[in-house]
């Protein structure tokens, strides 16, 4: 009875209870053996896959390094820390599998540990272990046995394969990871959470232990290793993402450009005959996702002043485009050489909230008027859509000039420049300008456009184009409709598709599906399921609307199956 003195007999039957507790613990069933060999392959799979993206974005980072040490240098020191650190760990687990391994089948370490074909460590698959169910070997190297004081001392050959200094290594691996990402909040709770080991954790029976026994002590090898290859994993992912979070956070100060221009800026924009054209010519880069703002100094005032200073209620604001140039409007009311300062203010990259402020200067020359007419797209006009042309006269008001075209519509937007419109048949179109100039309308000249067609669009379909000639079914399926796209193009447009076939050869059998619209049919979508290896995929008889209303027949797209 609880709490009193047992009987010799009843201490018999207790003991044969804890004797008959421990040979059931010990029957571990061939099932979940053979569960441990397949969740230990799935996870050296993907440690597989985690090495091979690694290196990629180690090549990657070095590249960069040594595009631009100065740069990259510092962060990719410390990616050669990390990248060391890591290999250490991991070959360190490797040789705790190999130990374990090599005493449980009697075998020397070099019989279980080698190299593969890429010159990384490799262990013994527990397919070829005889004993996985064997936990002597793993108990005695890495526990001891005392399970709650595992032994940490080296073992004959040198090597330290004890669970104690195991736990301490991955400690010490998540500090230093901390220490790397520690601007980082998010990514350094994460590393904390993953290396992190409750020196007393319970047991399924409830019974308090510690990390170390709880894991390797009277555990069957088959666990023991499949455990080891699970720490392995959690190196190698806590290792990709700060190898990321490294490499991305060099450009976290850097300014990101999203968009490149060739500009030409003359030193003279109006020249004489004789004379010579001077300009710098220059690349230009802008970020359409954090637009500058742009003002004008008012005459008279100082910029050096406004710069130490700036009170923006005292500028003059210009307009920005969506395509990031500010559209600077200066009046030229007398002849001359002028000039205007201003300042542009942009915001600081990863601050929130603190500007930079720079100069600018704008010089320019007021001579008698001539026209000026810069297409905005090329010297081309398309039919069918609207062609932004920007018309001026040097010397005169936007709003004293009239423009017309010969093919089509021309219509003046409230920024000055012009749309042209339903542009017809014809291979030309000439703009012709005029202004009220000194109270009379003066012709200021002409300026000839070629017109042309919207080029047909290509067709895509799981992301492929008539230059395909392959998909894997996994694209196939994922695949929603057939688009139409207009690559390289100098318009947005759409050309939305009212129609397709799809046909699909199977040895044999050809079927052939129609939609009248850009989505596949839930029929079309099963047939795609059903296909094979090898088997051919057509999608034809493409038809798509132009911005014009005309239908465009489109180029087929004949896949096979891989």
């Amino acid at each position: 009875m609880a709490g009193g003195k047992e009987t010799p007999r009843q201490k018999m039957i207790g003991m044969m209870y804890l004797v008959l507790t421990a040979l059931l613990a010990l029957n571990v069933s061939k099932e979940i053996l053979d569960a441990f060999i397949t969740i230990n392959n799935g996870l050296h799979t993907t440690k597989m896959t985690f090495d091979s993206k690694l290196e990629q974005e180690y090549a990657d980072f070095k590249a960069s390094y040594l595009e631009n040490p100065e740069k990259y240098g510092e962060a990719w020191s410390q990616a050669e820390q990390l990248k060391a650190r890591a290999n250490e760990l991991v070959h360190h687990i490797d040789l705790i599998k190999a130990k374990t391994i090599a005493m449980t089948e009697g075998k020397s370490l070099e019989e279980v540990m080698g190299k593969d074909q890429f010159g990384r460590d490799t262990v013994l698959n527990l397919l070829h272990v005889k004993s996985k169910d064997n936990y002597d070997a793993n108990t005695t190297i890495m526990i001891g046995a005392e399970p709650d004081r595992p032994k940490t001392d080296d073992h004959a050959d040198g090597n330290n394969y004890r669970a104690a200094v195991l736990r301490e290594k991955l400690e010490a691996f998540g500090e230093e990871l901390k220490v790397m990402t520690a601007a980082n909040v998010g990514l350094t709770q994460a590393i904390d959470s993953l290396f992190s080991y409750p020196t007393k954790v319970k047991d399924a029976s409830g019974t308090t232990t510690n990390w170390e026994s709880l894991n390797f002590y009277h555990v069957p090898l088959a666990a023991t290793t499949t455990i080891l290859s699970k720490l392995q994993n959690d190196v190698r992912n806590a290792e990709f993402d700060v190898l990321k979070y490294l490499f991305s956070d060099v450009d976290a100060a850097s300014f990101k450009f999203t968009e490149l221009e060739a500009m030409v800026i003359p030193e003279k924009t109006y020249i004489l005959e004789n004379d010579s054209f001077r300009a710098d010519v220059f690349l230009a880069a802008y970020d359409n996702t954090n637009l500058p703002e742009i003002f004008l100094v008012p005459q008279g005032m100082k910029i050096d002043s406004v710069l130490e200073n700036v009170d923006e209620s005292q500028l003059k604001q210009v307009k920005i485009a969506d395509d990031g140039f500010g559209k600077l409007r200066l009046p030229a009311t007398s002849i001359g050489d002028k000039s205007w300062q201003g300042i542009i203010k942009f915001r600081k990259p990863g601050s929130r909230g603190e500007y930079i402020y720079r100069k600018y200067e704008a010089n320019y020359e007021v001579a008698k008027p001539a026209l000026v007419v810069s297409p905005t797209k090329m010297n081309v006009l398309y039919r069918g859509v609207d062609n932004p042309v920007a018309i001026s006269v040097p010397g005169i008001s936007q709003d004293a000039l009239t423009a017309r075209i010969d093919n089509g519509q021309l219509v003046k937007q409230s920024d000055g420049s012009y749309i042209a419109r339903d542009i017809k048949s014809g291979t030309k179109a000439t703009v012709s300008v005029s202004a009220d100039f000194d109270g009379s309308t003066k012709q200021m000249g002409t300026f000839e456009f070629r017109v042309k067609s919207v080029p047909d669009p290509v067709a895509k379909f799981a992301g492929k184009s008539p230059s395909d000639n392959s998909a894997q079914k996994s694209e196939l399926t994922a695949a929603l409709g057939v688009i139409a796209d207009l690559e390289d193009f100098v318009f947005d447009l759409k050309f939305p598709v009212k129609s397709f076939d799809m046909t699909v050869i199977m040895g044999g059998d050809v079927r052939t599906l129609k939609s009248n619209s850009n989505r596949l049919t839930p029929e079309m979508q099963e047939l795609l399921r059903q296909t094979r290896r090898n088997q051919q995929v057509i999608i034809e008889n493409i038809r798509a609307q132009a911005p014009d209303g005309s239908i465009r027949s489109l180029g087929s797209i004949n896949l096979r199956v891989i």
